[in-house]
């Protein structure tokens, strides 16, 4: 018997709902379900079957009319409580995360959200799901809607051609099955080869959406046998494998498989019990079905999609703000709840019905103009972020190393000048964040000032070999001094020099972490290190230029920007993260201060500029100058710190101007 395109799975919602409450465990706590990520697994494949029944229920004699009603339902349903979230969490997120250069990722995702390609967005950027960082991106978690959206559109062209000519063509039946098995083959492909590409977007997704897809074309043709119920057990079993091991195996393949087929198989035993002729069969056996259609379990999976939009932005707002611990803890589950019914019953269902009465061409006019207003106003509020923000780092004069504008006048400075000369300022994302205080300097000097610089990638970090993906872009930059630099220019080479503190796991006490660190370097890094150094210097001095390296500078724990707000401070991540003994300090920097003391003496053209002392003056080195920052995050500079630096950078290249020998290079 073919199963009518209008029968009502019951289980379908305690399906949806383990989904969502597997996905939303596993964001609030990764060791709790580490595999609860692959709920969206089960999305896909459920969501194949029931976007297969709903073509299924309504047939039209034209692709057009098939392809414009479906859309007009799409629409209606997912549409305006997607743009509410996303206009809402662009707002909440310009009041209370402070902007830092992952912000302008983040609102890369959600203006790619607005539009249906979030996913293409986190691919490019090549910023995995699990990378750090990628939890506090309040858009993360929308690439799964547009996998969804992307598949859509190909999607009912596929099914219009099964409807119609599954009987007559034989390509017709296979059209699906083939594109199923070459996105598989995509899949086992790109999750080693690239795997950003193989978990956001489509064309290794496909398959889990069209396995649902498929097991609905065989319901609907030859009916759901009545042995299928016994397969409920064991796929509820294979699912909640999946939950809690998905995470041990590469992502989608063959991490999904055990997930999409055990929901294949709750799928077929689902079908199958709401065929009335498998009343016979024992009901004993049907106790999982039973169960998935607990009430409260299907109010949760009626919720699902409200449940999904919100609970990723409320997660990040609170680890943002005042962190997941104490009431935060509570409160989280009982007010994504809320939410969640606010939105379905205020929301969702009443654009539905609202949205029956009118005409087809209509809606689609109505969603796209609500795409562009939408799109508009988050552009808007993130181009006006430091007006609209409660942070303090609203201040982008303390907090920014902006370079100086070319109107605004620099006080001047007596003694010599570098009038006519060039300096450039050459490494990774610690040398962009001395652009307040070179581009004034420049100014004050008479300098014509060159900022080269590539984030992670360091010209002398004096902690090892440059990391290998850095060789092309560290070549471009010498390559450019060396055609563009005269002898007596200046080149500041400047990098993050110190291993990094946040992140790391300070629970375990601060004298075992500090000891980890200490004891992670060895003589190999010692050498490598040297050998790095003496490479760049050669090609430099060979230009008769002069050279300055800033000595290590302070780091931190935890990041300034995050830390400093009353909504903020609270939070666990800042507990005593912006103080470091400095005892602390130095032992960390010894292995570099020394080898930058051996490589002054053996490099005339090296100056060593140490700006510690003056952002550190007492025993405990912090990120705050009082009210003011120092710092901007754990490690980069503020406009602030640029301009404490100030004066004793420019006293130091007027003396390197008129000093050549060893003794007066450090500084």
């Amino acid at each position: 018997m073919s199963l009518l395109p209008t029968r009502h799975f019951g289980a379908i919602d305690g399906m949806r709902a383990l989904a969502v409450v597997a996905v939303i465990v596993f964001h609030a706590n990764k060791a709790l379900l580490p595999g609860g990520f692959s709920g969206v697994d089960l999305f896909f494949v459920v969501s194949g079957f029931v976007i297969s029944q709903s073509l299924a229920a309504r047939p039209a004699p034209t692709l057009g009319r098939f392809l414009l009603d479906f859309y007009r339902r799409r629409l209606l349903r997912l549409l305006p409580a997607l743009l509410l979230m996303l206009l809402v969490t662009f707002l909440l997120s310009a009041l209370l995360m402070p902007r830092a250069w992952r912000n302008e990722q983040f609102d890369q995702t959600g203006l790619g959200a607005l539009l249906g390609v979030s996913n293409l967005v986190l691919a490019w950027q090549q910023d995995g799901y699990f990378s750090p960082g990628a939890d506090l991106n309040p858009f993360l978690h929308t690439w799964t809607l547009g996998v969804e959206e992307q598949f859509y559109l190909l999607f009912p062209f596929v099914y219009f051609v099964w409807l119609q000519h599954r009987r007559t063509h034989a390509a017709a039946r296979w059209l699906l099955p083939v594109l199923a098995a070459a996105s598989l083959a995509i899949a086992a492909v790109q999750a080693t080869t690239a795997p950003a590409s193989a978990f956001y977007l489509l064309p290794a997704r496909l398959w889990e959406l069209a396995a649902g897809a498929l097991l609905y074309q065989r319901v609907m043709t030859h009916g759901a046998p009545a042995r299928w119920r016994l397969w409920a057990l064991p796929g509820l079993l294979m699912v909640a494998l999946g939950f809690g091991f998905a995470s041990r195996f590469s992502f989608p393949f063959p991490g999904a498989l055990i997930t999409v087929a055990g929901t294949l198989m709750l799928l077929a035993a689902a079908a199958a019990a709401a065929d009335d002729d498998t009343d016979d069969i024992d009901r004993a056996r049907s106790s999982v079905l039973s169960g998935l259609q607990w009430r409260p379990l299907v109010y949760i999976g009626v919720l699902s999609y409200s449940l999904y939009l919100w609970h990723w932005p409320l997660l990040v707002l609170l680890r943002w703000t005042y962190g997941m611990q104490g009431i935060a803890l509570w409160a989280y589950p009982v007010v994504l709840m809320a939410i969640a019914s606010a939105s379905y019953h205020w929301i969702e269902n009443p654009a539905r019905r609202r949205g029956t009465r009118l005409r087809t061409r209509t809606v689609l006019a109505m969603g796209i103009a609500a795409m562009g207003l939408s799109a508009t106003g988050a552009y808007l509020i993130v181009q006006h972020t430091d007006d609209i923000s409660l942070s303090t780092t609203g201040d982008g004069y303390q907090w920014r190393p902006y370079l100086h504008p070319a109107w605004k006048p620099v006080p001047p400075v007596d003694g010599p000048t570098l009038a006519g000369r060039q300096l450039f300022v050459a490494g990774d994302s610690h040398a962009a964040a001395y652009r307040t205080m070179v581009s004034i300097a420049a100014r004050q000097l008479e300098m014509e000032l060159h900022v080269l610089e590539r984030g992670g990638c360091g010209i002398v970090t004096l902690l090892g070999t440059a990391p290998g993906d850095c060789s092309d872009a560290r070549e471009r930059v010498l390559a450019q001094i060396e055609a563009q630099a005269r002898p007596g220019d200046v080149v500041l080479i400047a990098s993050l020099r110190m291993p990094e503190l946040r992140g790391r796991d300070w629970r375990r006490g601060h004298a075992v972490v500090m000891d980890d660190i200490l004891h992670a370097r060895g003589a190999d890094d010692d050498r490598a290190a040297r050998q790095d150094a003496e490479a760049v210097l050669a090609r430099l001095e060979a230009l008769q230029v002069k050279i300055v390296i800033d000595a290590p500078l302070p780091i931190f724990k935890a990041s300034a920007y995050r830390c400093s707000d009353p909504f903020n401070r609270m939070n666990p991540a800042c507990a005593d993260g912006l103080t470091m003994p400095r005892a602390d300090l130095e032992r960390l920097r010894a292995p570099q201060m020394a080898l930058l003391a051996s490589l002054a003496l053996a490099h005339p053209a090296l100056h060593v500029w140490d700006p510690l002392p003056l952002l550190c003056k007492d025993s405990t080195c912090s990120a705050m100058d009082g009210q003011d920052p120092l710092f901007f995050d754990s490690d980069h500079l503020s406009g602030h710190g640029n301009r404490v630096l100030l004066p004793d950078f420019v006293a130091t290249l007027q003396q390197i101007a008129v000093t050549s020998t060893p003794s007066d290079r450090t500084h």
